[in-house]
Formats: structure tokens, sequence, C-alpha cells
């Protein structure tokens, strides 16, 4: 589906969304979960472009539904492999390779209660396949892509978190640093009150930005005061305690969980 001339949310994938740039030289913003590969070069193929023209796969953070399909992606187009400095971690034998993981929290034992989590584990970090960077960007670096992809770090969610700014169409990538909800924009649920308060610090410098369009890994893209959502988001409080959070948006996260257990995008989010 192309949202405006030359981005196009790519459909019928699993776990976040997927986003392709159709300059000269293409680009795809995250990935989704293992498995995608084919059906992105299905789409390139199916708006008429050569899946060589790929080259750049940008990750906005390390979460592994989003790089999940970076390496075979890379395997099928020769494209590069691009995400922040902090995402990335050097192998023995000299690699630079994404950091490996989910959320990177554990999890009560009173929210696994709550949600009838009991007894699931996340899976060992051995459990996720190597993933190859070929190239890191940092604050402030562009990518010659359509008008130009600005990079801006935004760290909170993980270290390296980026949220993107396609220079031209004025489109702003949030990656996980903020959901849509539809009825609303959220920041997403997280333990750890210093990662949050890190996140806000992050979401508040985007504040002066101006954007036509914003786009999310999790939910549908935002296209009618954009700016003003983000900036109302921020000035709702965030550094709450956590069961606060959670006692607010359980139906919300209740419909995560069982979303999470089917394929396809997820199309909400916690509130916070």
């Amino acid at each position: 589906m192309e949202i405006v001339a030359g981005v196009h949310r790519i459909e019928d994938l699993n776990g976040s969304n997927a986003v392709l740039l159709t300059g000269e030289q293409m680009a795809v913003v995250d990935t989704g979960v293992p498995g995608n590969g084919e059906a992105i070069v299905s789409y390139i193929k199916g708006i008429g472009r050569d899946p060589a023209d790929l080259r750049w796969i940008l990750l906005t953070h390390l979460h592994h539904d989003h790089s999940g399909s970076a390496a075979e992606l890379h395997e099928l187009t020769g494209a590069k492999i691009v995400a922040h400095e902090a995402e990335t971690v050097r192998s023995a034998d000299g690699r630079l390779l994404l950091r490996k993981g989910n959320e990177g929290e554990s999890i009560p034992i009173w929210y696994r209660w709550m949600f009838g989590r009991r007894g699931r584990r996340r899976p060992a970090s051995t459990q996720f396949h190597d993933t190859e960077v070929h190239e890191t960007v940092a604050e402030g670096d562009v990518l010659p892509c359509l008008g130009g992809i600005r990079i801006i770090h935004a760290p909170g969610h993980t270290p390296g978190s980026i949220c993107p700014l396609l220079q031209g169409p004025n489109v702003l990538f949030l990656g996980d640093s903020v959901l849509n909800n539809v009825d609303r924009l959220s920041r997403p649920l997280m333990w750890d009150r210093s990662r949050r308060r890190r996140l806000d610090a992050s979401l508040r410098s985007l504040r002066d930005l101006e954007a036509d369009v914003a786009l999310f890994g999790h939910g549908p893209p935002l296209m009618e005061e954009v700016m003003d959502k983000v900036r109302g988001m921020t000035d709702r409080p965030y550094d709450l305690p956590t069961w606060r959070i959670v006692m607010r948006n359980r139906r919300t996260l209740r419909q995560f969980q069982e979303s999470s257990r089917r394929p396809g995008h997820w199309q909400g989010g916690p509130r916070t």
C-alpha cells in the first residue's frame, strides 16, 4: 500500500510493520519477524521494481520482531543492513552483529499471573540467529534515499533506537518508541522506570520537528495532526509506577497478548 508518493507499507507480513522507500536506490525500514524476506521481494517486484535496487535495510532497533528478516532479505537482494552503532556488538571473529533479543526485561510474576503467562519464559539469546550489520549510523547521518533519511537517535526503548525522518515528504518513523492505538498514541510498556525517563526525554526532543506522516512499528500510519498528537502524548505523565500503567491499560494488554499469538500486524498497544 502506497501511503504517500514513494512510501509503501508492505502488506501481509508478520511482526512489525515494514516500509519500502522507492527512490532511485530503495530502502526498507524494518522487516518484521523471520520468514518475511520472500514477501518483501515479491512486493518490490509487484510494483515493477528490481529487488537489486534495494540498497539499505534500515532497522529502527534490534528487537527480533523488527529485525528478524533482515539477514534473509540481505541474502535475497544484497542490500546492506544498517543500524545504530549502539545496537551492535563485535563477534569473536571480528564481525559486527546486531545485538540479540526481544524486550530484554524480566516480566514480573504478578504480571504473568494477571495475564495468564505463568510458566512462559522469554527465549534465550542463543535461539536468535546472527544478523550481520554492514553499516552503522549515528545522530545526524543522512541516507541518500528519496529526499534523504535523516537519522535521529532516540534512546530509551533500546540504547540504539532511532526515529528516522524522511525529508521531502516529511515522514517520521517512530519504531517502537511510540505506538499508534488508532484512538490515540502511546509509549511502550517498559518495566524499568529509568528507561521510561530516557525514552520520554528522547520523545520530547522530537517536539519541534515537523512531519506530515508518522509511521510506527505497530499500528497504522498517522496522517493528520501528526506533531500535535506527538506533543500531546508527551504532555501526559509517563514516569508512573508500572502497576498503575498496567491497571489503566489491562484491556489493551490482554488484546495484545491474544494478537501476539496470531499472524499479522498488531493494530494497537498499551496506553501510557
